[in-house]
């Protein structure tokens, strides 16, 4: 499941339950709804389980938001999900908060 303001500044798109190869076709179009958003939140405080797929989606949106001088932030709990976005590499130019207020302060301070 997922959810996304699109219209929001900045934008945000929330993905909970578990996410892979077979939800493939509703995370693009949630990430595609914000492609022209230069700042995006993703929620993923309610994600159970998400596969490379869903690591390859988050880096597009980091180069998108980066190719528009923008910013991906991402909210995260999940000490597990957070040390897999690590060891793929993309906590070294997207920030990871567990909080919406601290997401918005990052996207402040961008």
């Amino acid at each position: 499941m997922y959810g996304v303001g699109e219209r929001a500044d900045p934008a945000i798109v929330r993905l909970e339950g578990e996410h892979d190869i077979a939800t493939r076709t509703d995370l693009k179009l949630a990430f595609q709804r914000v492609r022209d958003n230069p700042r995006v939140i993703v929620d993923l405080t309610g994600i159970s389980y998400i596969d490379s797929y869903v690591i390859d989606e988050l880096f597009r949106a980091e180069m998108r938001a980066s190719t528009l001088d923008g910013k991906l932030v991402i909210m995260a709990r999940n000490q597990r999900l957070i040390r897999l976005l690590s060891i793929a590499g993309l906590t070294t130019r997207t920030p990871i908060v567990d909080t919406l207020d601290a997401a918005l302060r990052t996207m402040l301070n961008a």
